[in-house]
């Protein structure tokens, strides 16, 4: 094993650990440390696993990680559970649960007012930044015509409008705090 890459001892570590064929897999960050390679071939095995019906128990600090092998997960915060659900489900859990970006058309971002925009139905945050303003809703589908009709209002031409829903990471940051600690 001495000469062995790093991707190549985990992905021996997991062969290691099914040899006697377990329906419940204990996973401890198995990805730190490997080449990209490595990590796509352990998320595949993984998957399969998961489709066997195999009980997967996985740690990672990695959020895209969690997004794209976890149907439940549980949020740790200094040794508590702080929250235990669907990703689905934590996602509800924070205020603004998608993301609006609005470009505005050169100069139509002039003498907005986003302490007005925020007070506009659905809307929990609202941010300017030059021509881009950054809108945080709960409901997509439910609020974005408000706000939309809103920035219409003030004379706003939209010149391009991008959607996003909150990251597990912003919702692991929302949850925990966002200082860093010790």
């Amino acid at each position: 094993m001495k000469g062995f890459s790093g991707g190549m001892k985990r992905r021996l570590n997991l062969a290691a650990a099914l040899l006697h064929d377990p329906q419940l897999l204990l996973l401890d960050e198995p990805t730190v440390g490997v080449d990209p390679q490595s990590r796509n071939a352990i998320f595949d095995n993984l998957e399969a696993l998961k489709k066997r019906g195999k009980t997967l128990l996985y740690t990672t600090h990695y959020m895209e990680e969690a997004e794209r092998l976890c149907d439940r997960l549980v949020i740790i915060d200094r040794g508590r559970i702080i929250a235990d659900d669907t990703l689905h489900g934590l996602h509800r859990l924070v205020p603004a649960g998608n993301l609006l970006t609005v470009e505005l058309e050169d100069g139509a971002g002039n003498g907005l007012s986003v302490e007005d925009l925020r007070r506009v139905h659905g809307v929990e945050s609202a941010e300017l930044r030059g021509a881009t303003v950054r809108i945080g809703v709960r409901d997509l589908a439910g609020d974005s015509a408000a706000v939309l009709q809103w920035l219409g209002g003030r004379g706003c031409r939209i010149a391009h409008l991008a959607s996003e829903r909150a990251s597990l990471e912003t919702v692991f940051l929302t949850l925990t705090g966002r200082s860093l600690r010790d």
